[in-house]
């Protein structure tokens, strides 16, 4: 399969890299870059190699600049890098922090690209008033990718304002954020993110139907089904030792 974008250039310019979740130091960034990675089966511990090389080359060079690592623990096996940038000109920008370490960089790049099968990028745009961030990032979370049926949108929207996102709050939720696909994604879609302490927490109800009576879901789900095309759920685990985050300053 051929890559759409190196795999240098897409971490090279990464600017602010996060978790799924939007932190509280990075409110004001809104688009969201969701860089999916798919790594050669047998090539796993030289990709995790790789990475743990790049996050040592970023700490020495005092980069300002963290990002996190994701592994899917449902779905097809794959990796996420995952930026918020606060203007479209900053996904394209250079880390000035690591412009002294071109070579370092080039060559753990060309041993990633070497064991990577194939690249996807998606653009997110978050949506403010239906985000709640966390100052810390979570063990987990679950993602969704909802298709909105054709001229539904604003209807997805309202739901999600009057009564998703409320539900969600009233849950105990402190990880959670509503974005609308931008590109690289049907235009229709609505990506959601929930932090998660663990598998545990997927032994009772969460999110929505947690925040909701059993005749309120039913309701809702009723509703949902006349908005909503399909939902498709997946579940990421946060990999520390793959992730370069400074203490906040």
């Amino acid at each position: 399969m051929k890559k759409p974008m190196a795999l240098s250039r897409c971490l090279f310019v990464a600017v602010a890299l996060t978790a799924f979740c939007l932190p509280t130091w990075a409110q004001d960034r809104n688009l969201r870059t969701i860089l999916i990675v798919r790594v050669k089966m047998d090539q796993q511990d030289a990709w995790k190699a790789a990475v743990k090389d790049y996050v040592a080359l970023n700490k020495k060079a005092g980069s300002e600049q963290p990002f996190t690592m994701w592994e899917s623990q449902t779905g097809p096996g794959e990796h996420a890098v995952v930026w918020y940038s606060a203007k479209w000109k900053d996904i394209g920008e250079d880390n000035p922090k690591l412009k002294s370490s071109a070579a370092e960089m080039a060559a753990i790049f060309s041993r990633l690209d070497i064991v990577t099968i194939s690249l996807e990028t998606w653009i997110d745009e978050m949506q403010p008033d239906l985000t709640m961030r966390s100052s810390e990032i979570p063990n987990m979370v679950r993602t969704s990718r909802s298709r909105v049926m054709p001229g539904k949108m604003d209807e997805a929207k309202a739901l999600f304002r009057e009564q998703i996102f409320p539900a969600v709050k009233k849950s105990g939720a402190t990880s959670f954020g509503v974005a609308v696909a931008r590109y690289g994604t049907p235009a229709n879609e609505i990506h959601t993110y929930l932090g998660l302490n663990g598998w545990a927490d997927l032994d009772g109800p969460i999110g929505t139907e947690k925040g909701m009576t059993p005749a309120e879901w039913k309701a809702f789900q009723a509703k949902v089904s006349t908005i909503v095309e399909s939902t498709e759920w997946t579940i990421w685990k946060y990999e520390p030792e793959l992730s370069y985050v400074p203490p906040a300053k």
